[in-house]
């Protein structure tokens, strides 16, 4: 539903109220609409975000200080869209990044890994072939070389690990209390 099919339905089920309180409202939700396209929101997602017409009726009747927060025109459920949102936007970032450190962190390990491997085994053909020590101490170094880079990606892998638990364990809640917040 578009923002002026909404604002329709609401003006027509606020036929209940006084005229000066309907036309607040409408202002309300009219504004809070305009507010959030511009913000960059689509406009029929954050509608249907605002729940159903028949709900908010059923909220303004109920709740005599929501209507008063209506009035004064407060703006709680748009900061409540967009502090989920922003928390949302957030945690992916961070996910990506700590995607590609782990990628980096992951092409360390290989690379060093390989590096010793290939280290170990020409310093051993240097040393059955008798070659000279400059040869052997080339590929022995090449293969510290490889255990540091590997030693350096563990290290990493361990830094994620430890920093990312507790935003992970941020991000489930997040998303358990959006999936409350829709269940209801």
């Amino acid at each position: 539903m578009n923002k002026y099919e909404f604002l329709y339905r609401l003006n027509q089920a606020l036929d209940n109220f006084g005229a000066s309180e309907k036309k607040e409202i409408l202002g309300y939700y009219e504004e809070l609409i305009q507010d959030a396209i511009e913000g960059g929101a689509e406009e029929e997602e954050f509608i249907d975000k605002l729940g159903s017409v028949d709900k908010i009726i059923r909220t303004l009747k109920k709740d005599s200080e929501f209507v008063e927060n209506v009035k004064q025109k407060k703006n709680f459920q748009l900061k409540n869209v967009f502090d989920d949102s922003v928390r949302i936007v957030g945690h992916l970032i961070f996910f990506f990044i700590l995607f590609i450190v782990g990628s980096i962190a992951f092409s360390i390990v290989t690379g060093g890994a390989s590096l010793a491997f290939y280290g170990l085994v020409e310093g051993l053909q240097a040393i059955l072939g008798a070659l000279g020590t400059l040869q052997i101490a080339m590929n022995f170094g090449l293969m510290l070389i490889g255990l540091g880079m590997v030693i350096l990606g563990v290290a990493i892998f361990q830094w994620m690990i430890k920093e990312s638990r507790g935003k992970l364990e941020k991000l489930l809640e997040t998303i358990q209390g959006l999936i409350k917040k829709v269940g209801k």
